[in-house]
């Protein structure tokens, strides 16, 4: 299976169109959310304005699509998943012999929109365990604590405690993420992949391949 990883789109409608005008044919898109930017926003247009025009190009490409929020989308975003059959947002949904687990939104220092407590994290991620069945792929926009995946340039991890408590105790065979643009790459957490494919507003995106093995691989656009 081929899995097209795209994140961070903060509302670049261009690079987008570049990006899936360049990408390999997937069986899946997955996208970790931060799809509208709150603080960039062009006259005239609401932040679900741009979410909509962002999710209608990604169902372009005629290919399954499952999203979660990240902490810049408004909460109004999960209506359009709705409408268009794509949330994964506290929900699991089955393809092709996986399930796929979601969950997003972020806390952090700038009172963006979507910004989930580390309880009620960890509470709808209880909620939804017992019928977690491997093999399992989690989607989230927060990255769990303590990995790559969260390390800021200074050093600082700053990921949810909640996130890496539930990939230890469930063992999900991946986890795609975002949020931290500089920490795009690959890590291991307790035999899970974790993978960020860095931010699509800087021209990268990811392709996973899972087969006997899972191959993560990190586009960018020339």
């Amino acid at each position: 299976m081929k899995i097209l990883v795209i994140a961070d789109i903060h509302g670049d409608f261009q690079t987008l169109e570049k990006i899936l005008d360049k990408s390999p044919e997937p069986d899946l898109v997955v996208c970790p959310g931060n799809f509208t930017d709150a603080f960039k926003l062009p006259p005239e247009f609401s932040q679900l304005d741009i979410a909509d025009l962002i999710l209608q190009k990604l169902l372009s490409l005629g290919k399954p699509l499952l999203c979660v929020p990240g902490n810049h989308d408004p909460p109004e975003t999960l209506d359009l998943f709705e409408d268009y059959k794509i949330n994964l947002h506290a929900k699991l949904k089955p393809f092709k012999g996986l399930q796929f687990l979601g969950y997003g939104g972020a806390h952090t220092p700038f009172n963006t929109l979507f910004e989930p407590t580390e309880e009620e994290v960890k509470e709808a991620l209880n909620s939804l365990s017992n019928s977690v069945k491997n093999p399992l792929v989690l989607v989230v926009h927060n990255p769990p604590k303590n990995t790559k995946s969260d390390q800021l340039s200074s050093g600082k991890h700053v990921g949810s405690q909640a996130i890496r408590d539930f990939i230890l105790a469930k063992k999900p065979i991946l986890t795609l993420t975002a949020h931290i643009h500089e920490a795009a790459g690959q890590d291991i957490l307790g035999g899970t992949v974790i993978f960020n494919p860095g931010p699509a507003f800087q021209g990268k995106f990811g392709l996973v391949e899972i087969g006997k093995t899972i191959k993560c691989k990190t586009l960018k656009l020339q």
